[in-house]
């Protein structure tokens, strides 16, 4: 059996704001509980604003819980920082969705991926480290190095800057990536490139992946598992196909609806309206239910408790 490189118990990540003169709090992630398997590709799903980034900067260390548990590789890191720890960073690498965002401008391409191998002791020798640069770039069809590895940022693409990303995450041998809606801002045309460039050395290291993404079909496409988020809430946790071919939640099926392959009396049954509800204090009941076409008054009073479903599956509907 696989053993779990990663492990979320009660994770909450609370923002502060005021309204109305009055504190309150954006639940961006409350109470999560899951686990990742080794190298497995973990999917998180769902729409802008349901907490998927802010899920994935807190298990990066970027951010910083309100309570709850993250342990990784067998060591608890809530509650601490890992800002400098090279061993750490080494290990759990993050692919952000906007590459432009990810380079220093000022700085030459080939500088930006050889510091990180620099930093982290990947190669003594600065002219082993080019040679490797090169060659993995020359695998990732990204041609002719040696002309790319000389420009500066603004000067290529963004699915050129993209593949780069993951070229310089993947050249410290990660135990753990976090792609956080890698293709989301490309061209559809290259987005299949990119995927399947991630998916060539996620294979080759045997990394586990948090894959966050909007779109469905990606998620079916590229994940082992797919967790589906709704305002900060799991609502579903299930292997891909089950996800596809079954939805059990009312969301699941509504976000099922929105892909290609769906036919449009599908389509018409699981459509839904409104907008995500506003986590900023949450009313009880569950955060679907205003927006649920099964909704019924209990949905409105009490939360719905995330329960086994059969064999490796989970859902949070009081009618699942």
């Amino acid at each position: 059996m696989d053993k779990n490189i990663l492990e979320v118990k009660n994770l909450k990540k609370y923002f502060p704001v005021r309204k109305m003169g009055k504190k309150q709090y954006v639940k961006a992630v409350d109470d999560l509980n899951f686990s990742i398997r080794e190298g497995e590709i973990f999917g998180v799903l769902g729409e802008s604003g349901c907490g998927k980034s802010t899920l994935g900067r807190v298990i990066n260390r970027l951010d910083f819980e309100q309570s709850g548990d993250i342990t990784f590789l067998n060591n608890v890191i809530s509650g601490k920082s890992y800002k400098s720890d090279k061993n750490f960073r080494k290990k759990m690498q993050m692919i952000f969705q906007n590459p432009y965002d990810s380079f220093d401008p000022k700085m030459l391409i080939y500088k930006s991926i050889e510091l990180p191998m620099k930093i982290n002791d990947v190669n003594s020798d600065a002219g082993s480290r080019i040679n490797e640069i090169v060659e993995t770039m020359n695998k990732a069809k990204l041609t002719p190095a040696e002309s790319l590895l000389t420009r500066y940022p603004h000067e290529l693409s963004g699915g050129q800057l993209q593949r780069i990303s993951i070229i310089r995450s993947m050249l410290l041998k990660p135990k753990f990536i976090i792609a956080d809606e890698c293709v989301s801002m490309l061209d559809v045309s290259v987005r299949a490139g990119v995927l399947n460039l991630l998916l060539t050395f996620q294979e080759e290291l045997n990394s586990a992946m948090l894959f966050i993404t909007h779109d469905i079909s990606v998620a079916t496409y590229i994940c082992n598992r797919i967790m589906v988020l709704y305002a900060g809430k799991i609502m579903e946790i299930a292997e891909s196909k089950d996800i596809l071919d079954n939805p059990l939640h009312p969301y699941t099926r509504a976000l099922v609806s929105y892909s290609p392959i769906i036919s449009k009396e599908e389509k018409k049954r699981f459509r839904i309206t409104g907008e995500v509800v506003t986590p900023i204090d949450p009313p009880p009941g569950c955060r679907f239910a205003s927006r649920c076409p099964m909704a019924k008054d209990i949905c409105k009073k009490e939360e719905p408790i995330l329960k086994e479903i059969g064999k490796n599956r989970k859902a949070a509907c009081h009618f699942v």
